[in-house]
């Protein structure tokens, strides 16, 4: 009786392990598979949406200086200095604040140049005074075409308006007043002719003796960005303008004098970006 119940006991116990042993079997798959399916999971690669490039035309600001020509003056006509400040730069066409503020030195179309003597020193004859006119203007620029990224051009477009400060300053020419002796002054048709004028008197002669004339002014033309440096600017900027004067402006002695000068221009600018 005791053996059988033995027996019995080692039989129950025998079950039972086999029984466990079996329940284990059945769920290390699946512990294992979640285990795999949890450590698989870090090693995924993770989703990575688009990086932004970064666009080299994406900048706030451009400052330039130039130099400029215009049809009413020589070759050097005065400089510029211009500030353009983006309004939106993801706009179709990006559009600008402009800013610039010129000083050129404006002559009448009917000025010509003599030679005392024939072939001595060059003076403006009938000339009475220069006339430098400041501009100070503001308008808007747009962009008309925009560069590829392997280069190219910027093209805009600009219009612009702002007051006229004109200064006229006396034009001194130097004369012959017997036996050599030569004296610089202002022009003055009653008493200067072609018979005692040396030449001219000097540039820097009688800025202190400069009169105010006000006027408004406008322009309207194109820029055009050359492909440079990321960082640098160098454009080149053409133009019309009108210059509106309070009044006729006396700029010669002998001949019709005028309120309104229109030119064409040409200014080359050097700058920076930010």
């Amino acid at each position: 009786m005791k053996k059988t119940t033995q027996y019995l006991a080692m039989s129950l116990l025998l079950m039972a392990w086999s029984n466990l042993s079996q329940a284990q079997r059945r769920n290390t798959p699946a512990n294992t598979t979640t285990t795999t399916t949890k450590s698989a999971a870090p090693n995924r690669a993770p989703s990575t949406k688009p990086k932004k490039e970064v666009d080299e035309e994406n900048f706030n600001s451009i400052f330039s200086v130039g130099i400029t020509t215009n049809t009413n003056s020589g070759l050097l006509g005065g400089f510029m200095v211009r500030k353009e400040i983006v309004i939106d730069n993801g706009a179709a066409r990006r559009q600008m604040h402009y800013f610039n503020v010129e000083l050129v030195n404006v002559d009448n179309y009917q000025e010509s140049t003599l030679h005392a003597g024939g072939n001595g020193s060059g003076y403006a004859y009938g000339k009475k005074n220069y006339l430098f006119a400041l501009r100070p203007q503001y308008g808007r620029e747009i962009s008309l075409f925009r560069k590829s990224s392997d280069g190219g051009i910027n093209v805009n477009g600009f219009i612009a308006a702002g007051p006229t400060l004109g200064f006229l300053k006396p034009y001194y020419v130097d004369v012959y007043y017997g036996r050599g002796y030569l004296v610089s002054e202002p022009y003055d048709p009653n008493v200067h002719s072609i018979n005692n004028i040396a030449g001219s008197g000097g540039f820097f002669k009688g800025f202190g003796n400069m009169k105010f004339t006000p006027g408004i002014n406008i322009k309207a033309g194109l820029n055009f960005e050359l492909d440079a440096f990321r960082q640098s600017n160098i454009s080149l900027e053409v133009g019309f303008l009108a210059d509106i004067y309070s009044k006729k402006v006396e700029i010669m002695a002998l001949s019709d004098n005028q309120s309104v000068f229109t030119s064409g221009y040409l200014t080359i600018f050097f700058g920076g970006k930010k």
